[in-house]
């Protein structure tokens, strides 16, 4: 399976792919395109909304450079994409078997490999136009290292996106953990401020009456699902550090914070009643331009747990003095 941050549906060009190197994309065209003499050499991606045109080699027509999209019901990409490993040589001037679109028009042949996600769907494939035909150029053989290469790459970048996942993503609950919540709080704060939201940190924070002993991971679960299944879309939640969560929300009012705080008290309760929740939340206007750092740091400090420690680091300092 792919990891959960690669969605097949978006175009390589739109998404946050430092990984892939696609100017050796590019190169490997031209190389091609000179290999086979041919007009015009593109990689094509298989998106959710249409068919486009990732790379291509430079060539004086625009009917297949970068970014070109064709629609969906596109009848020779369709077969394309879905073809065999090795491929096909279609002559184009043979097409009564063919729906040919107008940029085919004047082509006489198309070389052609397709390319897999690492899962084995469909990612799109290698498209040569107008190759010489000689014997050693007529077929598509010399198209498999390029495929190869790219599949590689692929599988290297699902790799990297997997491991910054699990990076950012708490082993426990599944949620964000502390990191990824100050990588991805930030952006979706900024956000909510263009669009005028208001929004509230909120720290959640487990105990018990029999002690921080009795706190087990599966409590830790069922509060991180509880969270989840009470904030919307938009909100960001992260299993913060040991028994404490956070939540970035966006609400109409302050009103609005205490009321998430009293739902997920009860919800807890209802599923264990030797489980409590304290809370401590702040809200901020759009026009606030305070940063996450001290919006974090002036939620934590309303839970009980929190001030307690300071009184202790306070009585310790005195002692010392």
């Amino acid at each position: 399976m792919l990891p959960e941050n690669v969605d097949t549906r978006i175009s390589l060009l739109e998404s946050d792919n430092t990984q892939l190197n696609l100017v050796r994309w590019m190169h490997q065209c031209e190389l091609m395109k000179r290999y086979y003499e041919a007009d015009v050499v593109f990689i094509i991606q298989e998106t959710g909304a249409n068919f486009e045109v990732i790379v291509s080699s430079i060539c004086q027509s625009r009917e297949f450079t970068t970014g070109t999209a064709f629609p969906r019901d596109h009848k020779i990409f369709q077969r394309l994409v879905r073809s065999l490993p090795d491929g096909l040589n279609i002559d184009l001037t043979n097409h009564d078997h063919i729906d040919l679109h107008e940029e085919f028009d004047q082509a006489q042949n198309l070389l052609t490999r397709p390319i897999l996600w690492p899962d084995g769907t469909h990612f799109g494939c290698i498209c040569v136009l107008n190759a010489k035909t000689s014997p050693t150029a007529s077929n598509s053989f010399m198209l498999e290292p390029f495929q190869v290469l790219l599949q590689q790459e692929l599988t290297l970048y699902c790799q990297t996106q997997r491991i910054e996942s699990l990076s950012m993503r708490d082993r426990e609950t599944g949620m964000l953990n502390q990191y990824g919540f100050i990588m991805m709080a930030p952006r979706q704060l900024s956000l909510g401020r263009r669009f005028g939201a208001h929004a509230g940190i909120i720290f959640f924070e487990l105990y018990s009456d029999y002690g921080a002993e009795h706190i087990e991971e599966k409590h830790h679960r069922l509060l991180g699902t509880i969270i989840q299944d009470t904030i919307r879309t938009a909100d960001i939640a992260a299993h913060y550090d040991d028994n404490q969560f956070v939540v970035l929300v966006f609400v109409d009012s302050e009103r609005d914070l205490l009321h998430i705080c009293k739902r997920v008290d009860k919800l807890v309760f209802q599923q264990n009643e030797q489980l409590k929740v304290d809370s401590s939340c702040n809200y901020f206007t759009p026009d606030s331009t305070v940063k996450l750092a001290p919006m974090l740091n002036e939620s934590k400090k309303g839970l009980k747990s929190e001030q307690v420690k300071r009184e202790e680091e306070t009585e310790l300092l005195e002692a010392r003095t």
